[in-house]
């Protein structure tokens, strides 16, 4: 039954860079984190009913995660901007804030890494970062393939096995 999904969504995500390349990038990261969850999910060897629960709370953390390092962007924004009307005071201020920020980040992390050991194990949810790491790591050797060779190309057919799963 595991399979089964695993198929349907490798299925969907290959039919989806069958399709010429898109340069919208909205659509581009669409297929990414299609490509994302079907790997996730093959490497995880997720059964039906734990997708079904695990993706809720995966996607939940990301998503305040995301909210998270968006406040932090825009503490930094003043300093990227070089704005030179910031004192020493306004850099600790930025500082304590980036340390508050790194912390609840953390605390995010502990708080739905216990729920999603709930329902995989706590051995897969170290298997997830570890797949994370993997995942990206291809994306970036994709993404340097396709910039080498058109820009914005990154559905290429002859570079799917880098997010494929290794033969």
């Amino acid at each position: 039954m595991k399979h089964v999904l695993v198929c349907i969504i490798l299925l969907g995500s290959l039919t989806a860079f069958a399709q010429q390349p898109s340069k919208n990038p909205k659509i581009q990261k669409e297929k990414i984190e299609q490509r994302k969850i079907a790997f996730l999910t093959q490497k995880l060897e997720l059964t039906t009913d734990e997708a079904q629960e695990f993706w809720p709370i995966y996607n939940e953390m990301h998503k305040k995660i995301k909210e998270n390092r968006s406040s932090m962007k825009k503490l930094f924004a003043p300093v990227k901007e070089g704005k030179g009307n910031i004192d020493e005071a306004a850099y600790k201020k930025i500082m304590e804030s980036s340390h508050e920020n790194a912390k609840e980040s953390l605390d995010i992390k502990m708080e739905y890494g216990e729920k999603m050991a709930n329902v995989i194990g706590y051995k897969r949810v170290i298997d997830l970062g570890m797949a994370e790491k993997e995942f990206k790591k291809r994306l970036v050797e994709r993404m340097k393939r396709s910039q080498s060779g058109k820009k914005g190309e990154m559905g290429k057919p002859n570079q799917r096995h880098l997010i494929e799963k290794d033969k």
